[in-house]
């Protein structure tokens, strides 16, 4: 099964969905994902967390606190890397062929991240995603959980 970042954010940090995230990271199943996937993991995780901080998300304002206030993102981020490192996850390498990618593109009308994943999972034979998200939902090949 594939881990969305929406189910890694609300394992991490509580969200309406937190209760739903630890069910199924809980579980005693393998989890496989993308280095995109926990990239943009940091990044919107960083930007809650700038948010409850400083209210309105400015990116300029958010690149600044990397340098002088690293310290309020050092326990999300190393939670993640602990988690990622706990979990029996695989990262699975990032597919490499463009024309693949537009190709799911255009079939299920997914922006290039979510497409990558989709990519990934079909080059690595995963038919299930852990997701709230319904953009997968028209993949035919995948199985959305929850």
């Amino acid at each position: 099964m594939v881990i969305y970042i929406n189910v890694i954010v609300s394992y991490l940090l509580y969200t309406e969905r937190t209760k739903e995230a630890r069910k199924i990271l809980e579980q005693e199943e393998a989890f496989a994902t993308t280095i995109n996937t926990l990239e943009e993991a940091m990044f919107i995780g960083m930007r809650l967390i700038f948010e409850e901080h400083y209210g309105d998300y400015k990116l300029k304002k958010l690149k600044k606190t990397l340098k002088r206030e690293f310290t309020i993102y050092q326990k999300y981020l190393n939670n993640l890397n602990r988690l990622i490192s706990e979990l029996p996850v695989l990262l699975l390498p990032p597919p490499s062929d463009l024309s693949q990618l537009i190709e799911i593109m255009e079939r299920y009308s997914l922006l290039p991240n979510d497409a990558l994943i989709v990519l990934a999972c079909k080059a690595h034979g995963i038919n299930k995603i852990a997701t709230f998200d319904s953009d997968f939902e028209n993949v035919e090949f995948l199985e959305k959980l929850p």
